[in-house]
């Protein structure tokens, strides 16, 4: 898959700057930058020979990142019963899954201070999180952004490759099972967590685009006989 880094709401210009180097250090290009902090001369120092990067970055809003995705990769510093996030996808493997897909993949990092908000982990479709010690685990963005990569690069990549749908596709999906669960009168208290199951399964399937019609048009029948 095409690797977009996405730093969210970035505090320190440092570290924009040599996450591009780490960027470049495995190979990659594709920057993204949402509500980041201003970026000067020490971004440009701590990038080094990364400016390319630097300077090519893109200013996105983090719905457009999540519409032009296939697969989106929310990292977290913390896990257990301190989150309130699903268990994350083991970092070892996640090298091969991507090399077997088409797509783009935009692995999205939060701010120093306090990282992604629950909220938007909930939106991706996988979590990352890089073990380390129980003493002080939570790494310095550039480096978590260092083995995160360093995972992907190593990765062998197969011959054939698979095109997953996109975040919006999936999320659309979700909508119409929505849609669907409200229409068979499914117990109202119990739909959310239903729906936020959903996305995990929906997330971790890796479904591709005729897959997700094949479904669609699952609820969509149900949707016509529940109405007659």
């Amino acid at each position: 898959m095409d690797i977009e880094v996405v730093l969210v709401n970035p505090v320190y210009e440092g570290n924009v700057g040599a996450v591009a180097r780490v960027m470049k250090n495995f190979g990659y290009s594709g920057l993204t930058l949402v509500d980041p902090c201003e970026l000067g001369s020490f971004a440009r120092a701590m990038a080094s020979h990364a400016h390319d990067v630097l300077e090519t970055a893109r200013i996105k809003t983090l719905e457009d990142v999540l519409i032009a995705s296939n697969l989106v990769i929310g990292t977290t510093g913390i896990v257990g019963s301190r989150a309130n996030v699903r268990a994350p996808y083991e970092l070892a493997r996640l090298g091969v899954k991507l090399s077997e897909m088409r797509g783009i993949a935009s692995i999205l990092f939060g701010a120093e201070d306090q990282g992604l908000s629950n909220e938007v982990l909930q939106e991706c479709d996988i979590v990352v999180h890089v073990e380390t010690s129980t003493r002080y685990p939570v790494m310095n963005i550039s480096h978590a952004a260092a083995v995160i990569l360093y995972c992907i690069a190593s990765a062998t990549t197969p011959a054939a490759k698979r095109t997953v749908a996109t975040h919006a596709d999936l999320d659309r999906l979700l909508q119409h099972t929505s849609e669907v669960l409200e229409a068979i009168d499914f117990p109202a208290h119990k739909r959310r967590r239903v729906l936020f199951n959903l996305r995990r399964i929906y997330g971790r399937s890796e479904l591709s685009t005729s897959e997700v019609r094949t479904l669609r048009g699952i609820l969509s029948r149900t949707e016509l006989r529940v109405r007659r």
